[in-house]
């Protein structure tokens, strides 16, 4: 293992060990393997402006698991869940990786990026991860989900009203958002949830610690009661 990747594989176990989570090395391996086609697709297809390893480690990956613990909190039953707008495949393919036990859907407007999500999937024998390339607002599955993620996305108003149609009953969204949203933000949302019938929790805190940085982040929850 070079530096690099011993690096990665440290920033992310420590910081999984703090929140009591297991990860195997053969997962960090394959988390490294995903963020090396990142970094070598990033080239020719702007995927992220996160290219350094040990920032990675900590804002893609760690940050995509952060849902675990919140899930363990609630004592929730998870089989399936819908990425939306999942770009290069966060927080799909780092949950993918760590639950094999969840069935993982994948979409993007982009073709290049869901042709990508696709291509590592399939190198990394996912076979719990399936892609689609289709408009969040266009797409018309019958399927519903325990489970919608949007991360760095759209506003919280809109993640309620592209995420709503495809929840599961007891199923919630989860957005992925910095732990400070603008108060009209907040009300656009809770005006959101009343339209479509979903109850607000309370947000999930956390911090993602790098070097001498912390950063707040924070799960944005609406559940369909």
């Amino acid at each position: 293992m070079d530096g690099e990747a011993k690096t990665f594989d440290e920033l992310v176990t420590a910081a999984l060990l703090a929140w009591d989570l297991p990860i195997t090395s053969a997962q960090v391996a394959q988390c490294w393997t995903h963020f090396q086609a990142v970094v070598e697709t990033n080239r020719s297809l702007n995927l992220t402006r996160i290219t350094e390893s040990h920032e990675a480690a900590i804002k893609h990956y760690v940050d995509s698991l952060a849902i675990l613990p919140w899930i363990r909190r609630e004592h929730l039953t998870v089989n399936t869940l819908l990425d939306v707008g999942t770009g290069a495949g966060f927080p799909a393919i780092p949950l993918a990786i760590v639950r094999p036990d969840w069935v993982v859907t994948a979409i993007d407007a982009t073709r290049k990026k869901t042709d990508f999500v696709s291509r590592i999937a399939k190198e990394l024998k996912l076979t719990n991860v399936r892609v689609e390339h289709v408009h969040a607002k266009h797409w018309t599955s019958p399927e519903r989900f325990d489970l919608v993620t949007l991360r760095a996305v759209v506003k919280l108003a809109r993640c309620i009203e592209l995420g709503a149609r495809w929840l599961a009953r007891g199923g919630s969204i989860v957005a992925y958002k910095t732990a400070s949203i603008d108060p009209q933000e907040q009300r656009d949302a809770e005006a959101a949830t009343v339209k479509v019938s979903l109850r607000a929790a309370p947000p999930y805190t956390y911090e993602l610690r790098m070097g001498d940085e912390t950063m707040n982040r924070a799960l944005h929850i609406f559940t369909k009661t």
